[in-house]
């Protein structure tokens, strides 16, 4: 197997499983921890439900709340009206349904003591998994968007900033990068005809790209190391809104993960 094709497998299998995982965990341990509650009463004893555990599934819930109400009220409004919220309301929602499920563990773990050992394995997941995750919310606000504004003039189009940009020039680091995983220089955006397949990798490398940056604290943003040369547009207000609440989250996540040792453990 050559370096290439190791880098690709890493690069786009562990995160998926990491992401598969983290969502199986999300979803499943709250319902079994329901059930077994609902055991608990049914013969006799206490509930004992942990709110904490229960809270993971809560952004799920949240989405659907307000997602399928706001869907149906949504159909009566003008177009422009409808793309204002649906990009608002994705972008938020999905940062909500990404960053509680992940965020809440870790403060339980701060608050109650938990072993330190299963948190840090899981922040590691949650940190694997974030990529696709946010990858996936793009894909999905950009198909919305897409389908909202179809058919739509080309003068109103032109006059709204695009979300994504491809610099003229890399830097030598980057260059670097390239040579090992061709895949990651993207030599043009995708478009509204574009599929799933073909759009996914873009928007894949590029929270990829975030998410390293902000793992390292912007150590590498500083000697322009990328792994890719998709940038976001900063006058696009929402996307750029986005990467900073998704770069600060991870920020805080590292630094929650190294300050692990220093807690005190219960006893």
């Amino acid at each position: 197997m050559s370096a290439h094709d190791i880098a690709l497998l890493f690069i786009y299998q562990v995160p998926a499983l990491a992401f598969i995982l983290v969502g199986v965990l999300t979803l499943v341990i709250p319902l079994m921890h329901l059930v077994a509650a609902f055991v608990r009463v049914v013969t006799g004893g206490k509930a004992h439900v942990d709110w904490w555990v229960v809270g993971r599934a809560l952004p799920f819930v949240l989405a659907l709340i307000v997602g399928l109400p706001l869907i149906a009220t949504a159909r009566t409004w003008t177009r422009e009206e409808q793309i204002a919220v649906a990009e608002v309301a994705l972008i938020y929602l999905s940062a909500a349904m990404i960053f509680l499920p992940i965020a809440l563990p870790l403060i339980q773990a701060y608050v109650q003591r938990l072993p330190r050992a299963g948190t840090f394995v899981y922040s590691l997941l949650a940190i694997l998994a974030l990529p696709v995750a946010a990858a996936l919310a793009t894909e999905a606000a950009v198909l919305t968007t897409n389908a909202i504004q179809a058919p739509v003039a080309v003068a109103a189009d032109s006059a709204r900033p695009q979300a994504f940009a491809i610099p003229e020039t890399i830097s030598e680091c980057q260059f670097a990068f390239f040579r090992v995983v061709p895949e990651a220089l993207i030599p043009t955006l995708p478009d509204a005809r574009a599929t799933v397949r073909e759009a996914y990798p873009t928007y894949f490398f590029f929270w990829l790209d975030m998410t390293f940056k902000a793992v390292f604290l912007d150590f590498f943003e500083v000697f322009d190391c990328g792994v890719t040369n998709v940038r976001h547009n900063p006058d696009h207000v929402l996307m750029a809104s986005f990467v900073f609440i998704y770069r600060s989250f991870v920020s805080i996540i590292v630094l929650a993960v190294l300050a692990l040792p220093f807690a005190r453990a219960r006893g």
